[in-house]
Order: structure tokens, then C-alpha cells, then sequence
């Protein structure tokens, strides 16, 4: 199955379809199209709706084993959900993407982190791939909502449907309503269901 992606990756970009039919052969995983080299891991857990398509390079992976722990992840991904290149989901509990969401390249979303900084000792003197994963929590994103490039969504994050997050910002908010949200750390900049121009946070 690895030699027949990696045919269908000498090919270029025309054939999105195909490498679709492959990593569905692979993993059980069914996408409407996939770029080249994909990663695609843990697909007894993972679940698509219809149309999900999948950039190049991307990385989405359900954990359920890492340092001799086992985990029972669920990662949903709901319909028309286009995921651009170079995108990375990583679950351990549950991640799920509502449906027409919008995902921009180079996006990071993990519900959870390689040891915690609460735990100063381990951080000067384990490695991180070493450290035990930690800061667990599932991470909610609404339909119809817009991540923009660079951003990093980490655990805990819950954002309301059709809200907008703003590239490059790192986000750990829970937000019930429609919101344009951006910056390091992420706040709210504007709530986008009544047009009022500040957030609370």
C-alpha cells in the first residue's frame, strides 16, 4: 500500500482522488481528497463526514498508545471540512471539527502536550519525546468556522460555529459565541453575532 501512495505521489497534484481510494485502503479513513504524502494514523478512531478533504503533507493522527500508555481517542471530522497542507491534528481524547470548517496550512491542533509545565524538574531534565503526555482535554471547533495559517490550537480550546481565528495565534479560550479570535496568547477581538468591538477576556 506504502509503494501504491507513493506512486500516486510521482503524479503531482491530479490525482487527489485516487491517493483518496489509498489511504481508505490503508486505514478505513474515507476522504474526498488527499494531497501527497499523507500520514494518516489511528483510523479505528478516527471519523469523517462526507467531502473532508485533506492537503499535502498533512499529519492526522488518534493515539492510542505513546510511552507505554494507552489512550482511547476520538477524532471527528465533520462534512465539507478542508484541511490545507502541512496541517498537523494530533488526539488522545477526543478533537472534533464541525462541519464547512476551513482549516489554513501549517495548523496545529493537539488536545494535549509532551509533559507539563507544571512539573518544572521533568522540563529541565527529561526530553520532551520522553516526558509522559500531559494537560489532557478535549478541544471543540464549531461549523463554519475559519482557522487561518499558522495557528495552534491547544487543549481545552472550545470555539463557537462560524467564528474566525486569526493567523499565527496560539489559542486556549473556551468561547460560546461567534468570535473573530486572534493574537499570543488568543483573545477575543470582536464577537460577530451583534457587532459589538471588544471581547471579556
Amino acid at each position: 500500500m506504502e509503494f501504491l501512495i507513493a506512486c500516486l505521489d510521482r503524479c503531482g497534484n491530479a490525482l487527489p482522488a485516487l491517493r483518496s481510494i489509498a489511504v481508505y485502503l490503508r486505514t478505513g479513513i474515507k476522504f474526498a481528497r488527499v494531497g501527497v504524502h499523507p500520514k494518516v494514523r489511528g483510523g479505528a478512531r478516527i471519523t469523517t463526514g462526507n467531502h473532508v478533504a485533506l492537503g499535502d503533507c498533512c499529519w492526522i493522527e488518534a493515539v492510542t498508545r505513546y510511552d507505554g500508555r494507552r489512550y482511547s481517542p476520538r477524532l471527528v471530522l465533520g462534512s465539507r471540512v478542508a484541511i490545507s497542507d502541512f496541517t498537523h491534528i494530533s488526539c488522545v481524547e477526543r478533537i472534533e471539527i464541525g462541519d464547512d470548517c476551513l482549516l489554513g496550512s501549517k495548523v496545529y491542533i493537539g488536545d494535549h502536550s509532551h509533559g507539563s509545565v507544571a512539573d518544572l524538574e521533568q522540563i529541565r531534565d527529561v526530553a520532551p519525546a520522553q516526558r509522559p503526555l500531559a494537560d489532557i482535554a478535549e478541544i471543540i471547533i464549531g461549523e463554519k468556522t475559519w482557522i487561518g495559517d499558522g495557528a495552534v490550537i491547544l487543549a481545552g480550546t472550545r470555539i463557537a460555529r462560524s467564528s474566525i481565528v486569526g493567523a499565527n495565534s496560539v489559542v486556549r479560550l473556551k468561547e460560546e459565541r461567534p468570535a473573530l479570535i486572534a493574537g499570543v496568547p488568543a483573545r477575543v477581538i470582536r464577537y460577530l453575532d451583534d457587532g459589538s468591538l471588544h471581547g471579556t477576556r
